[in-house]
């Protein structure tokens, strides 16, 4: 059947490697190999280079991508229209998350899309913005949750919006006062979340007049809730991180407010999947009656 075949070659372009393709599916891996020669052997083009890193997909399998990615699709919506008429709503959906929506609100809207599609698993994938994007864009994630504006080559629907705030210690000067000071971040011993880790706060803190006496540099969110816990110092941190807020910090809005606008993203050039678009209208439609109104 040519759709076990495209559904393999799919598997190991998203996982880079034959043997993590045929895990995933259930297959040997020379199984996988033959079908994806057979494909190469039908068309007459070469689907994978090899180079010393391991396979990557060819100009010939670029091109072919996108038709693959839609008649693969097609053939999910096929299955799930059949599931529905036995009263079973089945499938899978792969999910491009970053950090802080993964531990604050994912879990809500997935257990709340769960009690309407029991049978509909996740695979959620962790990685930052332009991560994101780009599993949308080579079709290895359905959605993804990304910043607005989003790329142009993207659909994106606006869910919430999120602040950066400071976080103190429970025994902070300013830990019951109504706004931070943005030029007292100068003045305390602060806590650095590594660059590559998250470009918003890097930026944020780059167009400071006054840089923050940077004392620990962490490459882990909940490492620096701890630290500030400690009273090691103090942070800045996407206040979705702080929902539920298992630690004991006191967060707090800047005196200049410091807002990003979070959207839910799909690939322009190829039509989502009815499981996709399921996931997406929920998710929008959760945000709108769940998340309190000084957030959306």
């Amino acid at each position: 059947m040519s759709i076990r075949k495209y559904i393999a070659y799919l598997k190991t372009i998203e996982t880079g490697s034959i043997t993590h393709a045929a895990a995933q599916l259930g297959y040997t891996q020379s199984a996988i190999s033959r079908m994806i020669a057979d494909l190469e052997d039908s068309w007459g083009v070469k689907l994978l280079t090899r180079n010393r890193s391991g396979i990557e997909i060819s100009s010939e399998g670029l091109t072919l991508l996108p038709k693959l990615q839609a008649i693969c699709k097609d053939y999910e919506d096929l299955n799930y229209a059949i599931s529905e008429l036995h009263g079973l709503s089945s499938g899978s959906i792969r999910l491009g998350a970053f950090s802080s929506i993964s531990s604050g609100r994912l879990p809500q809207i997935i257990k709340s899309f769960h009690e309407l599609y029991p049978h509909i698993d996740f695979q959620l994938v962790n990685g930052e913005y332009n991560q994101i994007a780009t599993w949308l864009r080579k079709g290895l994630v359905d959605c993804g949750f990304v910043s607005l504006p989003a790329p142009n080559d993207l659909e994106a629907s606006f869910l919430l919006q999120d602040n950066l705030v400071v976080i103190l210690p429970e025994n902070h000067p300013l830990a019951d006062a109504p706004v931070y000071p943005v030029d007292r971040l100068s003045s305390e011993d602060f806590i650095n979340l590594k660059e590559e880790q998250d470009y918003e706060i890097t930026k944020f803190l780059d167009h400071l007049q006054q840089k923050p006496n940077i004392r620990y540099e962490v490459s882990d969110d909940y490492a620096i809730l701890s630290m500030v816990e400690c009273g090691l110092g103090i942070s800045v941190v996407h206040e979705l991180m702080l929902h539920p807020n298992r630690y004991r910090v006191r967060p707090k809005h800047f005196d200049i407010p410091q807002v990003r606008d979070i959207g839910i993203a799909v690939k322009k050039d190829v039509p989502p999947s009815t499981i996709t678009r399921l996931f997406v209208a929920h998710a929008k439609q959760w945000a709108q009656e769940h998340l309190p109104a000084e957030i959306t």
